[in-house]
């Protein structure tokens, strides 16, 4: 008794608080044939940077269930409360020759949208009730989101729409404003819209391209422009949420074209020229999504996993949970947050898209993490120390290997690490074989950065 409660405590000790990790629970595999589209303009380079495979994916949250667009005709309503496995409660497929690019949830009123028709249904359990359809044959809906009784939506080069759906028998086209480029995403709070498009900024005589997208918030009581246009160049755009009353953008920044390199990634409060720099894992990885979980934490989703970040510490943002993927699959371009739960689409690297659910736990999900400050570095760690038979490691992240050296730099052992690993940390079994009694050093690397730590053999 006395041995396993050294071990646990040791255990205790390695580890630290949980609240640095976020636990993925379940996946549900969708089908496609789409992958996420990169394409040129009217089949000349450079390329619009208009990612136009987005628009046609959605996650949206409403008070007890939970809508997924795979990128294709079929809808996928789901049980979004706590529970161990994502809960299908039944599928909508569009009787239209159009893909399904957006969806909007408020109560029970939910909006698709597609390329030139917007539909409205009621929820009702496990089933749907078509009220209304608005046809607009110019039109070309992308996003969407429900404010009141007013539908916004945004075609970008079609304009910005508000459509009046207070009477879902009789629906209309309330307001537009018109501007130009390829919309990339929508937040609207206090019937003031925040429209994002973007294009590329072509130098011909240097042959460089750089991706730039700009924001316009328009205040649609009077219908006029509001805060004039923020321009951001060399950057990859990140998304948009409301924290309160703030709007909050996010990007990461572009070099080397044209093989683009990711560097740090970056939260704008109210795109102003106030700018905060992640401390997290991120650097180097492109952000593709990022969403409020409440007043106090947002989450942000990258090539390889998510974070929620603290959002009431704007002079030091930190991570106060996060996930990593070690099969580098998993890019997360939309998120949705329910109680402890956080709901992440993965980019179809592979030809299918994926919907993930992680639980990040009560503490972390009412923001009394706040006190729990990032790790300065990785941490590599092994316990029990000394051990007699075999010796565990837990590391921060996956590494190729590890490699086990004896006091005089002789290499007596190489670990080789399992592929497909999907928690953190990551953790390695050793049973030493042949070796005798004595001090030996455990190394890891992660790019240029190696990592050690001393190991002490009894037998």
């Amino acid at each position: 008794m006395i041995c396993l409660l050294s071990l646990g405590l040791l255990a205790s000790i390695a580890f630290g608080n949980d609240s640095l990790r976020c636990r993925m629970i379940d996946w549900l595999d969708a089908p496609t044939n789409r992958n996420f589209l990169h394409e040129p303009v009217n089949d000349t380079w450079p390329a619009g940077y208009n990612y136009c495979g987005t628009g046609h994916w959605d996650l949206a949250m409403g008070d007890s269930f939970m809508v997924w667009l795979p990128g294709s005709q079929i809808a996928y309503f789901t049980n979004p409360y706590e529970c161990n496995e994502i809960e299908t409660l039944f599928t909508y497929e569009s009787v239209i020759p159009f893909n399904i690019n957006s969806v909007a949830i408020q109560d029970t009123v939910i909006s698709l949208t597609f390329q030139r028709d917007i539909r409205l249904y009621d929820f009702n359990h496990d089933s749907l009730v078509y009220l209304c359809r608005l046809h607009t044959p110019f039109a070309d809906y992308h996003f969407a989101a429900l404010e009141d009784s007013f539908l916004y939506t945004d075609g970008g080069s079609t304009g910005l729409t508000r459509i009046n759906v207070a009477n879902p028998e009789s629906i209309f086209i309330d307001k537009t404003y018109e501007y130009g480029y390829t919309s990339v995403d929508l937040v609207v709070k206090n019937q003031r819209a925040y429209c994002f498009t973007t294009y590329s900024d072509w130098d011909y005589d240097a042959g460089t391209a750089w991706p730039v997208f700009e924001s316009q918030s328009v205040d649609f009581s009077p219908l006029v422009p509001v805060g004039g246009r923020y321009t951001f160049e060399n950057r990859f755009f990140g998304g948009a949420t409301i924290v309160g009353v703030g709007l909050v953008t996010a990007n990461s920044y572009m070099s080397d074209y044209p093989d683009w390199e990711i560097g740090q990634s970056y939260l704008y409060s109210g795109v102003t020229s106030v700018i905060y720099t992640f401390e997290s894992h991120w650097d180097g990885q492109a952000l593709f999504s990022i969403e409020n979980l409440n007043d106090n934490l947002l989450c942000a989703g990258f090539e390889h996993g998510i974070s929620v970040l603290n959002y009431q510490r704007l002079d030091s943002i930190y991570e106060v949970a996060y996930y990593m993927d070690s099969d580098s699959t998993m890019d997360i371009t939309h998120l949705a947050m329910k109680e402890s739960r956080i709901y992440a689409m993965g980019h179809p690297r592979d030809g299918y898209v994926r919907l993930y659910m992680f639980d990040v736990g009560d503490s972390v999900e009412t923001g009394q993490c706040e006190a729990q400050e990032l790790p300065t570095e990785f941490r590599f760690w092994n316990y029990p120390n000394p051990f007699n038979s075999s010796v565990r490691f837990a590391m921060d992240f996956v590494p190729e290997g590890i490699e086990i050296y004896d006091v005089n730099g002789r290499l007596v052992e190489y670990i080789h690490v399992t592929e497909g690993y999907k928690t953190l940390p990551y953790e390695v079994m050793w049973n030493p074989h042949d070796l005798s009694s004595g001090i030996y050093f455990a190394r890891i690397q992660s790019g240029k950065d190696i990592y050690t730590t001393k190991l002490i053999y009894l037998q």
